[in-house]
Parts: structure tokens; sequence; C-alpha cells
């Protein structure tokens, strides 16, 4: 079906991996639950890929070029899924990053990396002054409005990093948006503490900061930031709405988390729902806990965003979307908002599950292009 994670691969790439661990592991799924023994079959298969692609990209086959680096991203992405927490994940994820950057002049329009200096981070947690957020840009091509680009500053989630977001990056961009894309503290390569609830508001201080200091460089039109978080990357979207109202246009939360998805019931039912890995193990080491049970005993009153009092802050406008038979986050913490500050937009889709799809990503674009240019 070519749908999330496995946008941009093939069948082909996939059959000979997973009938290798099927073979390996006498078709047991508890290789979902070992890091490095899952990733083994991965590797090889992506190197291949990426060794195709040069060939092509020598040749002057820029298109074949691009979708072999494509392919292989998304083999890397599958190897190290949901998180980077073993050393077989991590050659993965090295590798995806070359892969996704060997694409990256060939895409349309051209992903750039960039760091941002991580100037507001926090010695006491950790966090160094000297780090850099790594980040991807991508910037329409053709002439910007008199105003210059609106940005969307794209939160990334527990399981999808910034190599991850090329259709939709690309949409964003067709739809005159300059995107900014970002990971979030515990995923990917953030610099941030990841145990510190605090951190992600030093992560958008940042990256905000740099957005403004780049705006003639890149045209940026900085009166029309607006931020989209998906699944964890929502629960940081609702965050952000409130932590950072007076920096931000407006906010998309889709398939965000707030307050109930630190239940401890809900937490010790996260692995035998809809995610096909184990989800509350994957959480847990994303904010900072090395066991499930100290996960769910001590989250809700360290990150909920009801317990903390970030509900009680005004937003900016900010628009809620979930699909109603979400299993990943409760669908009452896309509801929760709506109870507090000021009118919140929402669309809940009945007979979908997490983030909304399919028809949720659309409704998104749309409502982005109602609110930032008045189209409907």
């Amino acid at each position: 079906m070519g749908v999330y994670p496995f946008h941009d691969g093939k069948v082909e790439d996939f059959e000979p991996i997973f009938q290798t661990l099927i073979q390996a592991n006498g078709d047991n799924p508890d290789v979902l639950y070992n890091p490095d023994k899952y990733a083994e079959p991965f590797l090889p298969a992506a190197e291949t890929l990426v060794a195709e692609a040069k060939k092509f990209e020598s040749d002057g086959s820029k298109d074949k070029a691009r979708e072999l680096y494509l392919r292989a991203a998304t083999v890397c992405r599958i190897g190290r899924f949901p998180i980077v927490r073993s050393s077989g994940g991590k050659a993965l994820w090295e590798l995806n990053k070359r892969a996704y950057l060997g694409a990256s002049p060939y895409l349309s329009p051209p992903n750039t990396e960039v760091e941002i200096p991580f100037a507001h981070a926090l010695a006491t947690t950790g966090e160094a002054s000297s780090a850099f957020i790594p980040a991807y840009l991508r910037v329409p091509e053709g002439k910007p409005p008199g105003g210059g680009w609106p940005v969307v500053l794209f939160i990334c989630g527990l399981d999808h990093y910034r190599t991850d977001f090329e259709q939709r990056a690309a949409r964003h961009a067709k739809d005159g948006f300059a995107c900014v894309i970002v990971e979030i503290p515990g995923t990917g390569d953030c610099p941030a503490a990841k145990d510190d609830s605090t951190s992600p508001g030093r992560v958008w201080s940042s990256v905000l900061d740099w957005i403004d200091g780049h705006r003639s460089q890149y045209s940026f039109n900085t009166s029309k930031i607006v931020a989209r978080g998906m699944s964890t990357g929502g629960y940081n979207a609702m965050r952000i709405a409130h932590t950072h109202a007076d920096r931000l246009f407006a906010v998309v939360a889709q398939g965000g988390g707030s307050h109930h998805m630190f239940d401890p019931q809900w937490i010790k039912a996260q692995n035998h729902m809809e995610y096909p890995y184990a989800l509350a193990d994957a959480l847990a080491f994303k904010f900072g806990y090395d066991s499930v049970d100290k996960y769910a005993a001590g989250a809700s009153q360290k990150f909920s965003l009801l317990e903390t009092g970030i509900f009680d802050k005004e937003s900016t406008r900010l628009f809620l979307i979930n699909g109603m038979e979400d299993s990943i986050f409760p669908i009452e913490d896309s509801f929760l908002p709506l109870r507090h500050g000021r009118v919140k937009d929402a669309r809940f889709l009945e007979d979908r599950q997490h983030v909304g799809n399919p028809g949720g990503d659309d409704i998104v674009y749309d409502w982005l292009r109602e609110v930032v240019y008045g189209q409907k």
C-alpha cells in the first residue's frame, strides 16, 4: 500500500528481509522486541540499495538514483523502528541519514541539512550550549510571496524522524510553505534532555530564534509560523501551542496525547493494541525511564500537560485532529484541550485509527491553507 512507515519503499526490498527474519527466528514475533537481532538483515539490504543508487548517480540517472536512495532510507527506517536504542539501530540510523541526504539534491524542492545552535540549552540537565539541533529545511522553489514564505515547523514523533517526511514536506512546499523539520527530545539526534519535561521548550525557543535570524536568507515570513506535530509530536504540538503562543500563528496537533496517555492502565495496555512493536517500552525510553513500570508510575505528574499546568496557559490558534479509534493515545487526550482556554478547532474522524488517516492529512493541508492564506 505504500503507507507510513513504508512510504518511499518497495515490496521487493522487504520480502527477502522478512523471509530472513522468519527463517532465522522460527517465525517467532519476539524478534520484533529484540532491536539488534531484528536489525541484522536490514543493514546489508540497505547498503546494496545505496550502492546501486551511487552507480545510477555517477551515470547521470538522477531520477533512478533518487528512487533508490529513498528506498534505502525506507529499509533503514523499518530496521531501526521504532526508536534508536541499540547498536544495530544506530548503524541503520546513520545510513538512513546518508541515504536520505543522497536523495536530497534531487527532491523537489531540494532538502538541505542545517545545524541550529542549541542557544537555550540548560547545563544543569546535561545539555551542552555548544550542541547543535540538526534539522532539515525545504524551501519552495520560485519567487516568494510579498511577505515571504510562511513556515511550517514540523515536529517529529516517537518513530518518525527528520528523514521520514519527504512526501509531507513536499506537499507543504507545494502549498507555499517553507518546512523546518526537527526531532523531539529522546529521539533521533535531538540534543535536549529527554527526562526533563521542560526541555522541548528550550528546543523550540532555539529553533524559532534561528528561523527569525534567517528570515532574510530564506525569505521566511516570521509572522506566519505554524507548527505541526503528529503522534508524540502531537503531544509536543499541544505543548508548544501554549508555551510559545506569542511566537506562533497557529498549531496542528494530529493524533497527539496530552494527559491520559500517561495513565498506568493505558501504558500497561499499549503493547497489545494497534502498534506492531513494544510501544510502552519505546515511550518509556523516549521519556527517560529505564523500565515501563517506572514510566507508568511517574510520567503523569512529570509530563502530563494537564497536571503540569500547560493547559492553563494562553494558547495560539490550535487545531486538534485524530481518528476516533486511536489506540496509540486515547482519543480523550485530543478532547481535553477543548475544555481549557481559548476556543479550538477540531476534527475527529469516525472509523479511523491513529492520526486519522486515510483522510486526516488532507484535512490538515486544507486547514493550513485556509487559516494562513484564507483559501477554502
